[in-house]
């Protein structure tokens, strides 16, 4: 069964959170219409997002306004608790009662990494900033949670719709630019970076006394056995870095 969305017009922020939330998690087909007609007169699940509520027996999203604007500027993501999660964007008037759209693409997008922020001491975006950390819901897929809810709303509102089980997989990934600190850099190297910057520590490390800093492979691989983890890991294999 085909899930029509209706919005008064359409977006790539819109069409790339709809493609997320429909196709990858819910594992459903959509369409997106900007023609009222056409929602009115569809049989079949139908979800309006607007700012006009209860249109013609239609699930309602109420739309918050951020996947129609072009620009990047600040947001009011004031948290509130839905079903014992933080949620943002709300939406009284809707089925719903906030902007699942609008706040998955938030958290999605990063959006809040493109603001102005006070960067870390490595020069990034600390977490320390982030929503997510401020509002404590940093260790959850909050996403996929919402999406399970919205889910079951879904299928309250028409019995008809089949959604697959969502699952939730975790997969850890490296990008691993150096992979040890002293070890394998060559007699050459290694003489040329003492000379510049004497380390007792580089000594030991070659010395094999003590473990390189960056080795923590062994450290790894027991985590993931223990979590039954497979990671993938990236190597910067480039002759010169």
């Amino acid at each position: 069964m085909q899930v029509l969305l209706y919005a008064p017009a359409t977006s790539p922020r819109l069409k790339y959170i709809c493609r997320f939330i429909f196709a990858e998690l819910l594992k459903v087909e959509f369409s997106l219409t900007p023609n009222i007609e056409d929602f009115v007169s569809y049989s079949g699940v139908k979800i309006s997002y607007t700012i006009t509520p209860h249109i013609n027996g239609g699930f309602t999203i109420g739309d918050c306004g951020l996947l129609f604007e072009s620009d990047i500027k600040e947001q009011n993501t004031t948290c509130f608790e839905v079903n014992n999660y933080k949620a943002f964007f709300k939406t009284p008037s809707a089925d719903f009662p906030f902007d699942i759209f609008a706040a998955s693409f938030y958290l999605l997008s990063r959006y809040e990494e493109y603001l102005p922020y006070q960067k870390d001491m490595y020069g990034r975006y600390a977490h320390e900033n982030a929503l997510a950390f401020k509002e404590n819901f940093l260790q959850l897929p909050l996403v996929n949670i919402w999406v399970k809810d919205f889910a079951i709303q879904l299928q309250n509102r028409f019995p008809a719709l089949r959604l697959q089980p969502l699952a939730f997989s975790f997969l850890p990934t490296y990008d691993i630019d150096m992979a040890f600190s002293y070890k394998y850099k060559g007699l050459a190297r290694n003489a040329g970076s003492f000379f510049k910057s004497p380390s007792l520590e580089r000594i030991k490390v070659l010395a094999g006394i003590k473990q390189d800093p960056f080795d923590c492979f062994a450290w790894l691989n027991h985590l993931h056995d223990d979590y039954q983890l497979q990671p993938v890991y990236f190597f910067l294999m480039a002759e010169k870095n």
